[in-house]
């Protein structure tokens, strides 16, 4: 009996050891978390791997050996035991990062697509509104064009540019939620933002991803006691580089000349006006942040707070933003299901002004004071007896607005609130397989006004008229003294995400399978405003029901209201991922997709991708060759489709407003007609591409980069067609052209510890881009023009064999004996605004608690239009150094032509190299050693934002988005109704308790 007792006992003993649960977590030497570990029970079949909070559990015997793994760092092997916490030591620090890729995460030397990630130390870095703003410079192949108006929106291209009508947006995805851009999301909530650069990353993504894919993961909370953390800072902001106009001598010199009259304009004019210096003024900027985050084994939960605020430089300018932020995560059934929550609300404030007040400021004549002695605005009237500015003189010499004046009277204000969230669940359903389940969506609402002061604004422009002049103006129709808009939109989108995510781990096999479905509408709004006239003056009263005009009044004329068409996506996705021997790589992907925006037979598409990788430092006959550390080569192949903003393309639409004939007496009746014709086979744009790259470290781990070679191209590009007019009387969008960029890329970080108390480190990248519209295959596309200038002429136009948005304008060959230019007889292609190659460099290091950085941006190979420049009518003001070298009998090699007051060619003349390299930030930090027992740490710092630019450009700035979205057609590229950069000096401070 007592020994059949005992064998019972051992048999029930072991069975308890083998039974229990070992639960962990695998962090690195700093204690971050580790997620995608392997863990793998020695001599059995058991393994597994850690979740994104490096937390793992398995079943083992208290006396087997478990073995943690991981690229990039040094296997351990530890005896089992419960609640284990293991410390991987690095094995190379360029590989433990975990990159978000499409539905899930990777360890970043498993990755065999391009994908850079930027940190949240280098994305606060630069004080900015927008994160995209921040990271300029910081990622190859990706080019950021900033802009420094208040709430305003950068542009950004990621491996050049595939499409003219169709979206040129990246996909943004915010913890899983698809978002229009970053605006809404103060940058000190993001911990890491991954740019997928690659077909074979992004064709998971299937027709939402051709543009690249910015992919934010925002700061959560983590295990532990809570954590407080304030950021603040105040700056200062002022125009970076400015242009030196003529003074009120040089303006009348320049037009006498012009005039052919040496008293035209009296040299002795009683106002010099720096009109630049009337509408500007020191702008400022503040931000206040806080969060609590914190944690335990079940839940953590994370709150941030921001309020940012600036004042333009432009007068008048203002933008102020409120974010709240919510993200919690919840741990039950012994850590089976994972749900998390995630919400971020923000609210901004906006009060915009007319840039084109930076034109007329440009254009308008020094001569002119912002104010005539008898308090009315100043208006361009000359004497002709006298030659002088005078209220009353009876000559106006140019058609430019007071720019004072146009501020003063542009009254605007506008709300935007985002609202947006999510809601996930994680369910273990085996232990190699689980579901994923996550449903986000992002509410926008805009609200404003716009009051145009209509009495005053005609009093201003005519400074000799009075209001009873401009009540007589309407004759017997009803005088309408002011105007009043109120307006509103909002705009609804989701998105819906559930896969499967299958992986298992067994000797040196790894196998990742992911399956799973996405469903997501957007475009889905609604757009009311309504004007009213003779609303009471004070802003008090500025509503529409208090209007004192009551005369009949087309409805149409004062009442809008529409809803867009939603577009509705369908996809089913597939990935595998296999690795053996943390040596050989391979990954492929599918996703069909449906989508609204096209026809039956058009709507759904395949995006197939595959990808490899080769871990060569891992091979037993590089063992030997000591400086090389890591070494990996990985190629890809993808396809991406394109439907964005498409959508209006595909509806056939019907125009109001015509008449026709019927019956024998040929009886008028009212009627419709389509302006267009609708092609039944328009599609989608295709982008496939070819990825090849190389990623290492060398010399100890000091050195390393990756060097990336594609050659993309964009199908079925969608372009109009000119048909005879009785197929359609409208140009007709068709899938007909095709794009390509080829390129290539280099990163390179050096980091370096000279010893205990100093550290430095230094980071660059390259990237060239070569953009051409290869080839067009319908006999019908004719002229696609753009740029326009506002004064009837164009500068742009889609051509084949050139890059999009090239420069076609009139070649100035030089001066003829009068002084007037020699131009070209046909237009020439001279150059794009995209350009060839970027480039950032960046700088920093550490002594004892001092820290110092400095980043650097540059762009080379493109053209700037100087359209203030171009953009004259006769009258306007000059740049000073024109009068410099002009022509005149004497001075007939001089650079400039002989004085004009006519709308001048577009031509070579105004186009200049847009090249420019400029510091984007230098920050001096230093860190307050045991400042308060209860702080944990404290850091002041100064930054200078844009304190230095080099450039041969001789505008306000080389930079310009031009609006629309940096249309390729449109100002992108042309300084015109454009805000100035601006450089900024700022004080901060860092605490976290």
């Amino acid at each position: 009996m007592k020994i059949f007792l005992a064998y019972f006992l051992l048999l029930t003993i072991g069975y308890v050891s083998y039974a229990q649960e070992i639960k962990g977590k695998v962090i690195d030497v700093s204690g971050m978390p580790l997620p995608g570990a392997n863990v793998v029970v020695k001599g059995k079949n058991i393994s597994t791997s850690t979740d994104f909070d490096g937390v793992f559990s398995l079943k083992a015997d208290l006396a087997d050996n478990i073995e943690f793994s991981m690229i990039g760092f040094e296997t351990v092997s530890l005896k089992a035991q419960p609640n284990m916490v293991v410390t991987l030591n690095e094995s190379n620090q360029l590989l433990k990062e975990v990159v978000v890729v499409g539905y899930g995460t990777k360890k970043a030397g498993s990755i065999t697509g391009s994908v850079a990630q930027i940190k949240a130390v280098d994305i606060v870095k630069t004080p900015s509104q927008s994160a995209v703003q921040a990271i300029q410079g910081k990622a190859a192949g990706v080019n950021i064009v900033t802009n420094d108006e208040p709430g305003s929106n950068p542009s950004i291209r990621i491996r050049g540019l595939g499409t003219v009508l169709g979206g040129r947006d990246p996909l943004y995805l915010i913890d899983g939620v698809e978002a229009t851009g970053l605006n809404g999301l103060n940058p000190n909530e993001i911990a890491t933002i991954d740019i997928l650069k690659d077909a074979s990353s992004l064709a998971i993504y299937g027709q939402k991803a051709a543009n690249g894919a910015v992919i934010v993961t925002t700061k959560k909370g983590k295990k532990g006691k809570i954590k407080v953390q304030y950021d603040s800072y105040y700056g200062q902001k002022f125009i970076q580089k400015k242009v030196e106009m003529a003074d009120s001598y040089r303006f009348a010199y320049y037009n006498n000349v012009a005039a052919g009259s040496s008293s035209y304009y009296s040299f002795e004019q009683p106002y010099n006006t720096d009109w630049l210096d009337e509408i500007t003024d020191t702008g400022e900027v503040i931000s206040n942040y806080v969060s609590f985050s914190g944690g335990n084994e079940n839940a953590s939960y994370y709150f941030g707070a921001t309020n940012y605020k600036e004042k333009g430089i432009l007068i008048g300018t203002e933008y102020e933003r409120n974010n709240i932020n919510s993200r919690n995560e919840f741990k039950i059934f012994d850590d089976k299901v994972k749900i998390s929550q995630n919400f971020n609300l923000a609210i901004a404030n906006n009060t915009p002004k007319p840039v084109n007040a930076f034109t007329n400021a440009y254009k308008q004549s020094p001569i002119v004071p912002v104010f005539f002695p008898n308090g009315r605005w100043g208006v361009p009237l000359r004497n002709p007896a006298t030659g002088l500015i005078d209220i009353n003189g009876n000559d106006r010499f140019n058609n430019v607005a007071n720019p004072v004046a146009q501020l003063t009277y542009f009254n605007e204000r506008n709300k935007n609130i985002v609202m947006s969230g999510s809601v996930a669940a994680e369910i273990a359903l085996l232990k190699e397989l689980k579901y994923t389940s996550n449903f986000g969506a992002t509410y926008v609402l805009n609200k404003g006004f716009n009051f145009s002061p209509n009495a005053d604004i005609y009093l201003s422009q005519n400074a000799t008229q009075s209001l009873q002049d401009y009540e007589d103006s309407f004759g017997d129709n009803p005088i309408k003294y002011n105007t009043l808009q109120q307006y509103k939109s909002d705009d609804y989108m989701w998105n819906w995400d559930n896969y499967l995510t299958y992986k298992k781990v067994f000797d040196k096999h790894d196998i990742t399978v992911i399956a799973g479905m996405s469903r997501s509408t957007k475009n889905n709004g609604e757009y009311l405003s309504g004007t009213r006239f003779n609303v009471p003056e004070s802003s008090n009263y500025w509503y529409l029901d208090l209007s004192s005009f009551n005369a009949d009044t087309a409805p149409g004329s004062v009442v809008a209201n529409s809803h867009s068409t939603p577009i509705v996506s369908i996809a089913y996705f597939g990935r595998a991922e296999y690795e053996y021997n943390n040596k050989y790589l391979i990954s492929a992907s599918i996703r069909r997709e449906g989508i609204s925006s096209f026809q039956d037979v058009k709507k759904w598409g395949y995006f197939p991708a595959v990808s490899a990788g080769w871990v060569i430092s891992n091979e037993a006959f590089l063992e030997k060759i000591k400086f090389i550390n890591y070494l990996k080569f990985r190629a890809g192949y993808g396809e991406v489709g394109n439907a964005n903003s498409l959508n209006a393309l595909n509806i056939p639409v019907f125009a109001a407003g015509y008449n026709y004939a019927f019956g024998d007496d040929q009886s008028i009746f009212p009627g419709s007609n389509q302006p267009y014709q609708v092609d039944p086979n328009l599609t989608w744009e295709t982008m496939k591409e070819f990825d090849f790259g190389l990623d290492f470290k060398v010399l100890n781990n000091k050195l390393s980069g990756s060097i990336d070679v594609y050659d993309r191209t964009s199908s079925d590009v969608i372009l109009p067609v000119t048909l005879p007019p009785v197929l359609s009387p409208g140009e007709v969008t068709v899938n007909t052209g095709e794009v390509s960029n080829k390129g290539i890329e280099l990163s390179l970080r050096w980091d370096a510890e000279i010893n205990d108390n100093l550290k430095y480190w230094v980071s660059g990248n390259f990237s060239h881009n070569k953009n051409e519209l290869t080839k067009v295959n319908n006999a019908y596309f004719s002229r696609l023009i753009g740029g326009g200038l506002g004064n009837g002429e164009y500068t742009k136009q889609v051509l084949v064999g050139q890059p999009l948005g090239s420069f076609y304008v009139y070649d100035v060959l030089g001066i003829n004996g009068d002084g007037a230019f020699i131009y070209s007889d046909e237009r020439v292609v001279a150059g794009s605004y995209l350009p060839t190659y970027t480039y950032g460099l960046s700088l920093g290091g550490s002594y004892k608690n001092f820290d110092f950085s400095v980043d650097t941006y540059g762009v080379g190979g493109n053209k700037v239009y100087n359209g203030k420049k171009a953009q004259r009518f006769g009258g306007e003001n000059i740049e000073y150094s024109y009068l410099d070298s002009f022509w005149t009998p004497s001075t007939p090699n001089a650079t400039n032509p002989k004085p004009y007051n006519e709308i001048p060619r577009p031509s070579t003349y105004f186009l200049e190299d847009g090249s420019f390299l400029r510091i984007n930030n230098i920050t001096i930090g230093y860190t307050i050693p045991n400042f308060y027992n209860k702080i944990e740490r404290v850091r002041i710092y100064i930054t200078a934002v844009n304190p230095f630019v080099f450039t041969k450009y001789t505008g306000y700035s080389p930079e310009v988005v031009g609006g629309d979205n940096a249309n390729p057609l449109g100002g992108a590229g042309i300084e015109l109704d454009a805000y100035p950069t601006n450089k900024t000096f700022l004080f901060g401070l860092n605490m976290s308790l």
